[in-house]
């Protein structure tokens, strides 16, 4: 493969543009279910990627930006030949030979501002991308696999004409010199426009805040630190519409909020700055299932759990 980068700047402008080539040739096996004999594979693509970049300064600590990509994104090797279980998730995985690269066309525009002691700053970028085969996993709630291992929710890779839009917000406040405030939403909305229906296993609306109080240092402690975050993610509604036939094993689990906390600090031990943090991940042990896990065909996720991290530099003076 192949590309070329160009860039042109001044005191308002800032543009950037790009193409990329590459070719990609795949050469496998794939033991086929007697496990003594292999089915010998290859695949050759080539895909053209391009973007066009453009940022203003429109005053002191404001900027804004747009840009234009245009993608192609040959299919993996596990989305063309998996056949079996991954004990990762509890599936039966199913890939498809004949999966077409996708090519999406991108719209993105995003704004960035602070004011000008730096106490406060905002971001919010849009976008907007139609991808053409868009390639993704379809539970086949009907055909779950039995093996002899037991039986297993069957997913099969597949691909669709989508578009996927929606927005990231971010905003930090920091009230005072120790105190630091973040704040982000991310909401998507993704439509198969094969069928005139929502995408199936596309995240829900969430956000999350994170406040954070960092201490004063001193002559053999410094970089202390104590964090509480709090996220909350939406129930997905927005999934296909069961009429037309089941989708999923089972229906999209409800919201759920989170609380989880860190306290750390950095003691100066024989010139070694040693770390040391603790945290606490779900503290108020929320029972809650991910819509994105497939876990959550079988179980909840993980309830409260401690971690205690230790982190100490090696050097050659050692």
């Amino acid at each position: 493969g192949g590309y070329y980068i160009g860039k042109w700047s001044n005191k308002k402008w800032d543009l950037q543009a790009g193409i990329r080539y590459d070719n990609k040739n795949l050469f496998t096996n794939r033991i086929l279910s007697n496990g003594m004999s292999f089915d010998e594979y290859s695949f050759n693509f080539s895909t053209v990627a391009s973007s066009f970049n453009a940022g203003y300064k429109i005053a002191a600590g404001w900027k804004t930006n747009a840009s234009i990509t245009m993608a192609t994104r040959a299919p993996q090797v596990n989305e063309l030949l998996s056949n079996g279980i991954h004990h990762g998730s509890a599936t039966y995985e199913t890939g498809d030979i004949h999966l077409s690269p996708e090519r999406s066309f991108n719209l993105n525009w995003g704004n960035t501002w602070s004011n000008k002691s730096k106490t406060f700053s905002g971001e919010l970028n849009l976008y907007s991308n139609r991808i053409n085969h868009f390639i993704y996993q379809q539970p086949k709630p009907n055909d779950p696999v039995l093996t002899i291992a037991g039986a297993f929710p069957l997913l099969v890779y597949q691909q669709n004409d989508a578009r996927l839009q929606g927005f990231d917000l971010s905003a930090k406040w920091i009230p005072i010199k120790q105190l630091e405030w973040e704040f982000n939403y991310s909401l998507l909305r993704a439509r198969n426009l094969d069928s005139s229906d929502w995408l199936i296993r596309m995240p829900a609306d969430r956000f999350r805040n994170n406040l954070s109080f960092n201490f004063k240092d001193g002559k053999k402690i410094n970089s202390s630190y104590f964090s509480a975050e709090y996220s909350y993610v939406f129930k997905q509604t927005r999934t296909p519409d069961e009429s037309k036939g089941k989708q999923d094993y089972k229906e999209a689990p409800g919201a759920y909020g989170l609380i989880n906390a860190d306290v750390g600090t950095t003691i100066l031990y024989k010139s070694f700055p040693l770390s040391l943090s603790i945290g606490v991940r779900n503290v108020l042990n929320t029972s809650y299932r991910d819509y994105l896990n497939s876990m959550r065909y079988f179980t909840d996720e993980t309830g409260r759990s401690f971690q205690f991290r230790i982190k100490i530099p090696i050097t050659h003076k050692i």
